[in-house]
């Protein structure tokens, strides 16, 4: 039996490690955190950090691993692809190309050059004065390396700008931060997968918020405008040709104003918590498993990317509205008996500390219209709770 190292081991690699197991490897995960669930669900796993390549050198060479499967983090990409040009493994971008993506300035000024929709920014490494007279406002404030909403802040008036710019300073790893343009629109997801050097499929749903407006807890397959989709396509197939991106996975996020997709965020690994369940329960493509062929150079089935009956889906991540302990979690009669998929996270008496970014548990709701789909989809955090004390 062949064996694949994938680089991470939390819940949110648990559709790559099943899909690998699927396709008949040996899969053995990667993590440090005592929280990485996904352990559980791989063959073998080792407990060590997936950023040190000298440890992870050791492991591909005692194990004799076959494949190499980023996990999903930005890091875990990057080190993977590093490795793999280093052992021959895999299907993986250049350097170059890796790293324009995931940092997002640079993305940025690589659109911005082929008149591609994105917010309009600047680069700030200081929180003087006189680098920030000339923002425009509002304006939203990122640290460059960080996701999840990290950092992260809308700055209204003149005297939040310093404060919030000095906070992206503390946090962002590089002491580098990002200033855009503030476009106040609907915020949505598009999950492209690359195929030979063009959009082999494409999914587009809807991304909600919870109390962190930074972070999606909740997302769902929806339709937009022909004219919309073309234009995102076609930027998206620009981005494509001029990286020359290989077969796999390429997921953005895009705000849509009067019409127009801005694209802000992306990403060349999978989307987080479970999101490619989301796609596969409501198109029944084999995503998780056109992903590992992919990453691995092998031969995809067009059959694998074939859409089946589309279904009314909701991807809900469980969030608490304070901090405290964890005492239970209560599901509304009106969908308890629509859950079709559950992970929990943690366990009753966890003490909650962060409760705007701690994740409670996922769960996979399926309702029988569009209407009914979008229509719990509103009040989703009040039919679904933790209760914390």
């Amino acid at each position: 039996m062949k064996k694949a190292l994938i680089l991470g081991g939390s819940h949110r690699d648990i559709p790559l490690i099943m899909a690998a197991k699927k396709l008949g490897f040996f899969v053995i995960t990667l993590g440090d955190r005592d929280y990485y669930i996904g352990h559980r669900f791989s063959d073998k796993n080792y407990k060590i950090d997936f950023t040190d390549l000298e440890k992870v050198s050791k492991v591909i060479e005692a194990e004799k691993i076959d494949v190499l499967i980023p996990g999903c983090g930005e890091k875990a990409l990057l080190n993977t692809v590093i490795l793999g040009k280093k052992y021959k493994i895999g299907n993986f971008d250049s350097l170059e190309a890796v790293n324009i993506i995931h940092d997002k300035w640079k993305f940025k000024e690589f659109c911005q050059k082929r008149g591609i929709n994105v917010p309009k920014g600047v680069k700030i490494t200081s929180c003087e004065n006189t680098v920030l007279e000339n923002i425009s406002l509002p304006c939203i404030v990122k640290p460059l390396n960080l996701s999840g909403g990290r950092g992260v802040c809308v700055v209204k008036s003149k005297d939040e700008l310093k404060s919030a710019v000095k906070h992206a300073l503390e946090v962002s790893e590089n002491n580098e931060i990002l200033i855009e343009e503030f476009i106040d629109g609907e915020l949505l997801a598009c999950s492209v997968f690359v195929r030979n050097g063009r959009i082999g499929y494409s999914f587009v749903g809807k991304d909600d918020v919870y109390l962190n407006k930074y972070l999606v807890s909740s997302a769902y397959l929806i339709e937009i405008k022909d004219e919309v989709l073309g234009k995102l396509k076609q930027n998206v197939e620009k981005i494509i040709a001029d990286l020359s991106l290989k077969d796999g996975p390429f997921h953005l996020q895009f705000i849509l104003k009067d019409d127009i997709p801005y694209i802000i965020d992306v990403t060349r690994r999978i989307p987080g918590d479970l999101y490619p369940y989301l796609i596969e329960f409501s198109t029944g493509i084999r995503y998780s498993e056109a992903v590992v062929k992919a990453y691995i150079g092998d031969n995809i089935d067009p059959t694998l990317l074939k859409e089946k009956e589309k279904k009314f889906i909701i991807r809900h991540c469980i969030m608490s509205s304070k901090n405290g302990v964890l005492k239970d979690i209560l599901v509304d009669k009106e969908v308890k008996g629509k859950i079709i998929y559950e992970l929990y996270l943690i366990e009753k008496g966890t003490n909650i500390d962060n409760y705007l970014r701690q994740q409670v548990g996922i769960v996979f709701l399926e309702f029988n219209s569009e209407k009914e789909m979008i229509e719990a989809a509103k009040k989703i955090n009040e039919l679904i709770f933790s209760v914390i004390v």
